[in-house]
């Protein structure tokens, strides 16, 4: 009769385990899914924010210096990263290697339009290529972040 005892009080432990951790799960749910909705929102609105038809209209003041305008490009794209950074912690491996991927690919293509251009180039030129240019990582990772809030 003791066997049977012991044997149905682990059980019982074992059911209360199962149970506590099921629990202890939805409460870490309820805590973190805010968390992970709001860092998609950012990471998203940094993405968006880094377009270069949108950062160009931000930063381009008519008049401004090349070399000016340059740095003020990279400056913001670094601050905007900066300021979202620990976002990461929040969504896959995947996506923020795809939001990485497409701040690199930015500074790229602004630091390769630049190299490019000739040292009297007007800014308002450079301007008007940057625009122009696409950007498939930037759309690549806002689909990589839209996977991500949808399994949210």
């Amino acid at each position: 009769m003791g066997f049977f005892f012991n044997r149905k009080l682990k059980m019982k432990e074992l059911e209360w385990r199962m149970k506590a951790r099921a629990e202890m799960r939805i409460a870490t749910a309820k805590m973190t899914t805010p968390l992970k909705i709001q860092a998609c929102e950012r990471l998203l609105l940094f993405l968006e924010r880094s377009q270069l038809p949108v950062l160009v209209k931000r930063v381009y003041v008519q008049g401004m210096a090349k070399d000016t305008f340059h740095i003020a490009l990279l400056q913001n794209i670094e601050d905007e990263f900066e300021h979202n950074m620990a976002q990461q912690l929040y969504v896959s491996d995947a996506t923020w290697d795809a939001v990485k991927r497409s701040k690199e690919e930015l500074v790229g293509q602004i630091n390769t339009t630049f190299d490019k251009a000739e040292n009297d180039t007007d800014v308002a030129i450079i301007a008007q290529a940057l625009v122009a240019l696409p950007n498939p990582f930037v759309e690549q990772a806002i689909a990589e972040l839209k996977k991500e809030y949808n399994v949210i």
